[in-house]
């Protein structure tokens, strides 16, 4: 009885952390297939449109946001373009759900939370509506605009939460880039949660969810 005891205390202990590693490399692994599914489809398209990345894109037209979203411009021509890039990638995707530009049939999650501090964000209506959004086959939800890619690892499960389950990549002139390329060795994510995508691409973790004196430099994983 006192070893069974023993037994429980010690898997008591260690399980969440087991728990928490498994859920850890099921994002990583998760934003790594998703990456390379888009880099090929972006790739792919620029290949058949002679080399370039204009996909018949309309000049950006600044307007005012809505009252609702507070001040500021959008490109009233991002719906357009969004769609241009959509139809110059669908062929190369295996796109289950195509949810156009609002999102209204839950492609993607309403609301997204960061893993630092009390903030929210919402990408699905918000900037003049002119992301699309689509789900893949294996669950990701995709949303795209000629500039950048918003991903969730496994839709719309949870915890739809910056740098955990969901990051943001952007579109170069011939492939996939990063908003954080670590040249000043500071992790931008810690103030930034729509550039963890670089670190964890790069790095292999998510650690900075654990621990809060990353850097590119001296400590890439919590010890």
């Amino acid at each position: 009885m006192i070893t069974l005891g023993v037994i429980g205390v010690v898997a008591a202990m260690t399980l969440p952390v087991l728990i928490s590693k498994y859920r850890d490399r099921q994002y990583v692994t998760g934003l790594k297939k998703a990456v390379a599914i888009l880099d090929n489809a972006y790739r792919l398209a620029i290949f058949e449109n002679g080399g370039s990345n204009d996909f018949g894109y309309l000049e950006a037209e600044y307007v005012p946001l809505p009252p609702e979203e507070g001040s500021g411009v959008y490109n009233k021509n991002g719906n357009y373009n969004s769609d241009m890039l959509f139809k110059a990638m669908k062929s190369h995707l295996n796109v289950i759900k195509d949810c156009g530009k609002n999102s209204e049939d839950g492609c993607f999650p309403e609301t997204l939370k960061s893993p630092f501090r009390d903030k929210t964000w919402s990408i699905v209506h918000n900037q003049g509506n002119s992301r699309r959004f689509f789900i893949l086959s294996d669950g990701m939800s995709i949303g795209i605009t000629p500039a950048l890619a918003y991903i969730d690892v496994n839709g719309l499960k949870g915890p739809n939460t910056l740098g955990i389950d969901v990051f943001q990549i952007a579109l170069n002139e011939n492939g996939i880039g990063w908003y954080d390329d670590g040249s000043n060795g500071t992790l931008e994510c810690y103030t930034n949660e729509f550039t963890c995508s670089s670190w964890v691409m790069v790095n292999d973790n998510i650690d900075y969810i654990h621990c809060d004196d990353l850097n590119w430099k001296t400590k890439t994983k919590c010890k």
